[in-house]
């Protein structure tokens, strides 16, 4: 451990900082990178063509929870590094939305034209803002189109609307004066939309993020990398639990979400003060019935039948 890197000296609240910065690429990254590409490529042979042509539309789902809305962020970003142009000679330029709410789709295409520095008045009607957002993509060579909780905007939605939607969602991967790629992302049911049309599920590439599987070896792998990691950081001794048990322990107590389990370790060695320098599952135990409350009996951490302990809860095992 370098002085440099090391996070003694700092506050709680900058460790924390510190260790959310860090970044573990995994298989899922990889899988990404691949979905990505063959949506590039695709593009980019269309636009050679000199034919007119389908953009394509990239369906991710995955759990509250899975880590999906940082990977996709991180694929975007590798996608665009290093001003990599097409074979068509192209720019790669995407435009970036995160839906936190009831959203329309009138103020998506406002949202859309925030993101690109165009500022539009809401009063204008749903024709008008769509019409400047297409003009708007295609004069800044933008042709990647990622909206992330898509399930937000079809919540409050009737089957009229919600096709009007899905409608207007292939015009722009079809739109033959520019095309685009469409990333819809967000829960399993925004998947029952996307399949409500065959017409967009056979434009549609979908993937699944799924869960964390503690019996599948490269995902213990994966969680011991970032735990080795994260712990190498703080400078703290983890031989005392650095064991498959531990890693399964922890991929249960945070519902086998990716994202939990990241979360939960990061909040862990934040909390560890400059003192302690040795990792055991006591202060692992400690943590978790500090976040949930929970008796010891339904901490996984404690519990040797951890499986029988009610993680999906707070307050697990208290009677009101």
């Amino acid at each position: 451990m370098t002085k440099e890197n090391s996070l003694d000296g700092m506050s709680y609240v900058k460790r924390k900082a510190r260790l959310r910065k860090m970044y573990f690429h995994m298989s899922r990254a990889e899988e990404l990178d691949a979905l990505f590409q063959e949506a590039v490529d695709d593009y980019d042979s269309g636009v050679l063509s000199e034919e007119p042509f389908e953009a394509s539309c990239l369906t991710i789902i995955g759990q509250s929870n899975s880590g999906k809305t940082r990977e996709i962020r991180h694929a975007l970003g590798r996608l665009q590094a290093g001003d990599r142009q097409l074979e068509c000679g192209r720019a790669i330029q995407a435009v970036s939305i995160v839906l936190d709410g009831e959203t329309t789709w009138k103020s998506l295409g406002i949202k859309i034209l925030e993101q690109v520095d165009y500022d539009m008045s809401p009063r204008k009607t749903e024709h008008e803002i769509w019409t400047r957002v297409r003009q708007q993509l295609r004069d800044k060579g933008m042709w990647i189109v990622a909206i992330d909780e898509c399930q937000h905007m079809f919540e409050t939605l009737g089957e009229k609307d919600t096709r009007k939607v899905i409608n207007s969602i292939k015009t722009l991967i079809k739109n033959p004066d520019w095309p685009v790629v469409v990333v819809l992302s967000g829960i399993p049911e925004l998947l029952e939309k996307v399949n409500l049309d065959p017409q967009l599920r056979n434009l549609a590439t979908a993937y699944n993020m799924r869960s964390l599987d503690p019996n599948c070896d490269e995902d213990l792998h994966e969680i011991d990398t970032a735990f080795y990691n994260y712990a190498a950081v703080r400078g703290v001794n983890i031989d005392g639990v650095r064991n498959e048990e531990t890693y399964r322990r922890l991929c249960y107590a945070t519902g086998h979400h990716f994202g939990r389990a990241f979360k939960f370790m990061v909040s862990l060695f934040a909390s560890i003060e400059d003192d302690e320098r040795f990792l055991n599952l006591d202060i692992l135990a400690d943590h978790y019935a500090q976040k949930t409350q929970c008796i010891p009996g339904h901490n996984p951490f404690i519990r040797e039948d951890y499986h029988l302990c009610d993680v999906s809860v707070l307050l697990a095992g208290l009677d009101g």
